[in-house]
């Protein structure tokens, strides 16, 4: 039974017209000093989805992790903030057991890996789960408008909505350690093609192809058309990278970069990308600039002459054209190629020699 005056005293603002939520709660198994609690930020109708989002209950502050772990302040607060995290006051109790847990984690990293590899992999991890956060924070809101108050115009409409969509957290968590471990096994098969020292470099392609004539479209076109185009443009490109063997390394708002472990496999990304059916669906025309050599693979990206090349030939490149350099044509002596006039491109001293890779690869 609900005592609604005990939680009224406690600070519970109109509890008894606020049953049906209150209920709701109590049902859940919530306690009245957590209801409490809630109550003092303003989430009391965020509560059953805020217990499934946070780690764990907030026992521990950021000076007595360091003691628990035989860390320093200072260790801990870096070890916080390279994961994106904001450090905030020492003293608050802000960490669960999970998240001592992933402390300790970050400190056998950094003792097995070295200082500057742990928080360079450590950036990565934050950056990845930041973009994620935000990817489920864009579709939830636009899925499920009962999360805002202003929609619903009521607490107990939220909170059922709020505990439905945050029932996948602990899920998601599952899925991303499943999925993790599958990307492993699939850049260790990758990289192991393609050096056979632990160098940093690799020989490898690197294309980049986006979407010509975006930046006037986005003036045409809707939000909600807006982000259906991106997203078909994202689901393409991903298949076609991963059906052609290549791997993709980034998207960059209507471009996207890939590499691929040889040349072959390079240029038939960047064809299929070209002559996508969607592609040709939509009016838009895709274009890509590929080169081929030696670069730096480090925190899941790429580095090096090769890449700002590429880079800088899908800017030069004409819709529905693949660009490509000297060092990628040397590679596919038979892919039928056209070359063109030096081009003069940002970065570079000089014109740089460049050829138009036809779509069709050459026939045996």
């Amino acid at each position: 039974m609900v005592d609604f005056d005990a939680l009224e005293a406690a600070g519970i603002a109109d509890a008894r017209a606020r049953a049906g939520l209150i209920e709701y709660l109590d049902g859940l198994g919530f306690t009245a000093a957590e209801m409490v609690e809630a109550e003092k930020r303003g989430r009391l109708f965020g509560l059953a989805g805020d217990s499934l989002q946070r780690s764990g209950p907030p026992t521990y502050s950021l000076r007595t992790a360091a003691d628990t772990l035989g860390l320093t302040l200072d260790d801990v607060t870096h070890f916080w903030s390279v994961l994106g995290l904001t450090a905030g006051d020492p003293d608050q109790r802000m960490l669960s057991e999970a998240d001592i847990d992933a402390l300790a984690t970050c400190a056998a990293m950094r003792d097995g890996l070295g200082e500057d590899a742990a928080a360079g992999l450590l950036r990565v991890v934050g950056a990845a789960m930041a973009r994620l956060a935000e990817a489920e924070s864009s579709v939830v809101r636009a899925g499920q408008p009962d999360l805002w108050i202003t929609h619903s115009h009521d607490e107990l409409t939220t909170a059922r909505a709020y505990r439905a969509v945050a029932q996948l957290i602990p899920r998601i968590g599952t899925m991303i350690d499943a999925v993790h471990r599958h990307h492993l096994s699939g850049a260790r098969t990758y990289f192991e093609g393609l050096q056979p020292d632990p160098s940093a470099t690799v020989v490898c392609g690197v294309g980049f192809a986006d979407l010509s004539g975006f930046t006037a479209l986005t003036q045409l076109l809707t939000p909600a058309e807006l982000s259906m185009l991106l997203g078909e443009f994202s689901a393409t490109v991903t298949d076609v990278v991963q059906t052609d063997g290549g791997r993709v390394v980034k998207f960059i708002g209507d471009a996207v970069m890939w590499v691929s472990a040889t040349p072959q496999l390079l240029a038939q990304a960047a064809a299929d990308l070209i002559d996508h059916p969607r592609a040709r669906e939509t009016g838009l025309g895709v274009r890509a600039g590929l080169a081929f050599g030696t670069m730096l693979a480090i925190n899941g990206d790429y580095f090096g002459s090769p890449v700002n090349l590429s880079a800088r030939l899908v800017a030069a490149a004409r819709p529905g054209q693949i660009l490509a350099d000297a060092g990628l044509r040397d590679e596919l002596p038979d892919w039928p190629a056209v070359e063109q006039e030096p081009l003069t491109l940002k970065g570079f001293y000089a014109p740089v020699l460049a050829y138009d890779l036809q779509r069709a690869p050459p026939t045996a």
